[in-house]
């Protein structure tokens, strides 16, 4: 059975920059971010939790199913997909849905919250999440968001360690991944 790995946790707590130095552990790896299909769309862009909300689920949805697609793709020529993304319970049930023939490993990142604020202010305005105040509300939000899925897969506090110790505890534990 081939293997996709989906990463989450909330914004700032190091999803992409994990997936892509996991991906670095095999020799034919792709990362597929979910916030880059989103700012693919150019004009009516409606970022997740956004308004008007049912256009926000939409486009999250479509986007999964995108990430979902393309990771078919590229199983079929050989890589192995990394969907970076915010994922709670409705959000893994689309991809375990999509990806039902596969072997799907769930990694959560998990760092404490004053940790992601503070790692978030060192991004460029582009990139922030909690940016404006009313974003911090969000990030507790999307906090609770993940929780609904606590119990599957494999959770670290990545607070107190580095990209690289992370990433060998993930290949340490694949086992503990599969959801």
């Amino acid at each position: 059975m081939k293997k996709v790995w989906i990463f989450s946790g909330i914004p700032a707590s190091g999803k992409t920059t994990t997936a892509k130095e996991f991906a670095k552990k095999f020799p034919k790896a792709a990362v597929i971010s979910r916030d880059d299909l989103q700012d693919q769309i150019v004009s009516g862009n409606v970022r997740p939790n956004a308004l008007p909300k049912e256009e926000a689920c939409f486009q999250t949805d479509m986007n999964i199913r995108n990430q979902c697609a393309l990771a078919q793709s590229y199983l079929q020529h050989g890589f192995i997909p990394i969907c970076d993304d915010v994922v709670g319970e409705n959000q893994l049930a689309i991809y375990k849905e999509l990806l039902k023939n596969n072997q799907i490993h769930l990694v959560t990142l998990n760092p404490h919250l004053d940790l992601a604020k503070k790692r978030d202010k060192q991004r460029n305005n582009e990139s922030r999440f909690y940016f404006q105040q009313n974003q911090i509300k969000r990030g507790e939000l999307l906090q609770n968001l993940v929780l609904t899925v606590s119990n599957q897969g494999l959770w670290i506090d990545n607070s107190t360690i580095s990209v690289e110790e992370t990433v060998d505890y993930i290949l340490k534990n694949v086992e503990k991944c599969i959801v």
